[in-house]
């Protein structure tokens, strides 16, 4: 049986999100509970330029709200109800209605170095990272925190600059599909900590590849234990799932 890679994260996608509303505490403090040391969570602005914890572009999936974030103050947002939505993939015990939206710096406040965190710049908006930037090392986290991205260059560089030493993540996803080496070589001269690969596009020799230029390489993307499995077996360095405590399980099964 292939080793696991070293490290190997267990990241809790948007908290626990499997088992409690995504991006709220109660999915953050859900990880926490059955023993994830890393999270990840997507950040954006709000109207007045707080930094709200929310992955899609609109409000309406997984929130009574409707709209682009960006339109509303956090006062108005945080009078919305993210916990009333249900995908039925998902596995909630219990009624999450009434749970609030949350910002980075409450989660930050709640488990500060306790936890890795995996923070994903949602779309370039102009301030947003020297934003999150401050909040971070505001509260003395720098060195717990990878700055992730998706085909945004800029954002993760302009982080380098910011916070000389933080580590950033990479999701190269359209270059991959152009060029994978050529996508992995650049991430490596970029001076990325990490690329995020996927479900559909990682490969053993991506992977390898990424090791062999001093970064780790993490899945994402992961909707069955069969993708898990596969990726780890890849030699991916851990992966973000919404189930944390299945590859808790695996890792345990593994010794």
């Amino acid at each position: 049986m292939t080793p696991l890679a070293d490290p190997f994260r267990i990241i809790a996608h948007r908290g626990a999100s499997a088992y409690a509303p995504e991006n709220t505490m109660a999915a953050f403090q859900r990880a926490v509970d059955m023993g994830a040391t890393e999270v990840e969570t997507d950040v954006a602005f709000t109207k007045d330029r707080q930094l709200l914890l929310l992955h899609d572009n609109t409000l309406d999936r997984t929130t009574n709200g409707s709209g682009l974030p960006e339109d509303y103050t956090l006062d108005e947002l945080k009078r919305l109800d993210a916990g009333s939505w249900l995908d039925e993939r998902l596995s909630w015990d219990r009624d999450y209605g009434g749970e609030k939206l949350i910002t980075l710096e409450e989660l930050l406040d709640r488990f500060g170095d306790g936890l890795t965190y995996h923070v994903e710049i949602k779309k370039p908006m102009a301030g947003l990272v020297p934003a999150v930037i401050a909040a971070i090392a505001e509260r003395g986290l720098i060195e717990r925190v990878f700055i992730a991205a998706i085909n945004d260059d800029a954002s993760l560089q302009e982080a380098i600059r910011l916070a000389p030493g933080i580590r950033v993540a990479s999701a190269p996803v359209d270059k991959l599909r152009e060029d994978s080496p050529r996508a992995i070589e650049e991430c490596a001269a970029h001076g990325y900590a990490m690329v995020t690969l996927a479900s559909f596009n990682q490969s053993k020799a991506l992977v390898d590849q990424a090791h062999a230029l001093g970064m780790e390489a993490r899945s994402s993307g992961i909707a069955n234990r069969g993708q898990m499995i596969q990726a780890a077996e890849m030699g991916c360095n851990g992966m973000t799932i919404n189930w944390p405590d299945w590859l808790m399980d695996y890792v345990r099964e593994r010794g």
